[in-house]
């Protein structure tokens, strides 16, 4: 992970202080691919904070470099400790006599998850088109190497007491998520993380544990980190535990609003009623939310494994893992997957034709904007073939209420709720089209002699050819899109600020 060029590539698609039609002092090498993202093959010979100085004219704001700073920490540590990740799993391929990654995890008898959070750790850049994708702002090199996705050990969620029924809760009883059976467990509990105890809860909740009202009981649950890290998934059983989290990660602190929990259960089932009869899309349920009224401190959503989602005997990809490089082969895990198919051109038309169609529907017809990039999606295989998308962790959909064909509580004034339908189509257009499959169309021009411009067509065609209103055409298919400027961003924190990019989708079908 080069930091200088994804900050310098981040500026370029988002324009930032005239940066595509001026020319920097320090010369760099690059191409620009579609929706202006840049691929750099040489970065300009300058630190990150220089390069953003040069871009700025003016030295960054603090709290960006601090950001800036934790990102390159984190990249490093990641790096380290990814190497002998990638040395393992080329030895265990080596040994098994399969010659790419792929055809290893084809053979995998443990359960999806378990194989899901391990192709996450690939995964060592994180969020491809963020610039600080890396940071970790809150956390130290020890705590980065402790809880980090690239942990060399399952951490230890701790689990709090509730006796005097404080804690409020949604769907099930949390205490019958499976990565909690067999416990002992006679008051209801919420799960924390160890970090979040120490440095948050305990020092800023004294009373409620000296009076008693929340009890640390002894229990510990062993987890893995996934790429969300504030989210885990069972060590020794099924399931996931979104927990609060207050460091900054990417754009935000990944505490938890209480409405997120209480809404999640409902969500989940509803968006599963809807898309029911589609064979090619499934959700991850978020089973129970737990709260602690008033804070985002105390919160966390317990989610089904993936078992329940996935078509019996596939393996499930994080769709954030096919864009990562194989240690068997040195090509992205999608290359392997496209040429083990036999066609490449085919397996992605194949691809694209199983995640397009039910997020741009249930955008069109029911107002539901998918948060449609490589973390949330995950691909179930059969063999090389893309079979189903599985969508997991709606906590950053959004919700045109007018549209929607369930009724659940949606608070006005929460992120989720869309002012307009407009905001529903820029979320899918941002992270299916510019996030997702321009990664993957990305790797495989790369890996695979992809003939990218062709690809475009086919699927703007695809898009052309769905029962789309005439608004969701010019949305996706016009000459420029709205894209989430990630890194003017960063330079006015809480802001939401869009900016437009070039459309290779343009022109066909409108």
């Amino acid at each position: 992970m080069n930091l200088t060029a994804k900050l310098l590539a981040a500026a370029w698609r988002e324009n930032l202080a005239d940066t595509r039609t001026r020319r920097l002092e320090a010369p760099y090498t690059a191409t620009e691919g579609p929706f202006n993202q840049l691929t750099i093959t040489e970065p300009p010979h300058q630190t990150p904070l220089a390069l953003l100085e040069t871009i700025l004219g003016a030295p960054p704001p603090t709290h960006l470099a601090a950001e800036i700073a934790s990102a390159d920490l984190g990249g490093r540590i990641a790096e380290a400790r990814a190497a002998g990740r990638a040395r393992h799993l080329a030895a265990l391929a080596a040994r098994a006599g399969t010659p790419t990654l792929a055809a290893l995890i084809a053979r995998c008898t443990k359960g999806p998850d378990t194989t899901a959070r391990l192709l996450e750790t690939l995964a060592t850049d994180g969020h491809q088109l963020h610039p600080c994708a890396r940071t970790r702002l809150g956390w130290s090199s020890h705590d980065c190497t402790r809880y980090d996705l690239e942990a060399a050990r399952p951490i230890g969620v701790r689990l709090l007491a509730d006796p005097t029924r404080m804690l409020s809760g949604s769907g099930t009883d949390l205490r019958d998520h499976p990565m909690l059976a067999g416990l002992d467990l006679p008051d209801p509990v919420v799960p924390v993380h160890p970090w979040q105890l120490k440095h948050r809860i305990l020092p800023a909740y004294r009373d409620l544990f000296a009076d008693h009202r929340l009890i640390l009981l002894d229990h510990t649950v062993p987890a893995w980190p996934t790429a969300a890290i504030r989210t885990v998934t069972g060590a020794q059983r099924p399931g996931y535990l979104k927990l609060a989290l207050g460091i900054h990660i990417t754009s935000s602190r990944r505490d938890i609003a209480p409405a997120t929990a209480a809404l999640a259960p409902a969500l989940t089932a509803a968006l599963a009623d809807l898309i029911e009869t589609d064979p090619g899309h499934a959700v991850a349920a978020d089973e129970a939310g737990v709260w602690l009224p008033g804070t985002r401190d105390l919160t966390a959503i317990a989610r089904s494994g993936l078992a329940e989602a996935a078509p019996p005997g596939a393996v499930v990809v994080p769709a954030v893992a096919l864009t990562a490089r194989s240690p068997v082969t040195g090509l992205s895990l999608a290359a392997e997957y496209a040429t083990w198919s036999g066609d490449p051109e085919a397996w992605i038309r194949d691809y694209a034709g199983l995640v397009a169609p039910p997020v741009l529907r249930l955008a069109a017809h029911h107002g539901i904007g998918l948060e449609a990039h490589l973390q949330n999606s995950l691909i179930a295989f059969d063999g090389p073939a893309p079979v189903r998308l599985i969508t997991r962790d709606l906590g950053g959909v959004r919700l045109w209420r007018p549209a929607l064909p369930f009724d659940v509580e949606v608070p006005e004034s929460s992120p989720v709720a869309a002012a307009s339908w407009d905001q529903v189509r820029a979320k899918v257009a941002y992270t299916l089209f510019q996030n997702q499959l321009a990664a993957v169309a990305d790797v495989l021009a790369r890996d695979c002699g992809l003939d990218a411009g062709r690809f475009w067509a086919d699927l703007a065609d695809l898009v052309a050819g769905l029962d789309l209103p005439r608004a969701d055409r010019e949305a996706y298919l016009g000459p420029r899109m709205p894209t989430k400027a990630l890194l003017t961003m960063r330079l006015s924190p809480g802001a939401e600020v869009e900016t437009y990019v070039d459309n290779p989708l343009a022109g066909r079908g409108r």
